[in-house]
């Protein structure tokens, strides 16, 4: 567990050389903050709650209740698939294009499905440029990483 932790610190460290989010707080709104993202995905892959509530009475005391229920809820779905396992729920769910929480190349992301209406390509949600956070992929691109994945199941609403 020790370890993990000094993982996400190494991975603040690094995504705040991109981001820059440590000096300018306020340019990152709560959703699409790459501090909350990581602190988040850590203490989803460890089952962690006080460490995502922590964080949260620090910098988002408002919306710390309502996101730990969130949480509470979310931390259920978070499941470890090796390859195998993984092609068979992807073509199981007729996943067609996955969002990750933090760089979709990092072996800790989060993927979550995301919707695509029947009349649209997948390939025009992918989003896959050069950024640390919510990147969108097609299922064969994950496949093809060598690590087990982390996935969270629940399926997207529409």
């Amino acid at each position: 567990m020790e370890e993990d932790k000094l993982n996400m610190d190494t991975r603040i460290i690094a995504y705040d050389k991109h981001y820059g989010f440590v000096e300018n707080p306020n340019d990152f709104n709560f959703e699409y903050n790459p501090h909350r993202l990581i602190v988040k995905n850590y203490a989803l892959r460890k089952n962690d709650r006080k460490a995502y509530e922590s964080y949260l009475t620090t910098f988002f005391p408002e919306l710390a209740a309502i996101e730990l229920k969130n949480f509470d809820t979310e931390v259920n779905y978070i499941r470890h698939f090796d390859n195998e396992e993984l092609a068979a729920w992807l073509a199981s769910n007729d996943i067609q294009v996955v969002e990750s929480d933090i760089s979709c190349s990092d072996p800790d992301a989060i993927f979550k499905m995301v919707y695509v209406p029947e009349s649209e390509s997948p390939t025009s949600y992918v989003v896959k440029e050069e950024d640390f956070i919510l990147n969108r992929i097609l299922p064969g691109d994950l496949i093809k990483e060598p690590n087990k994945t982390w996935i969270n199941i629940k399926k997207p609403k529409f």
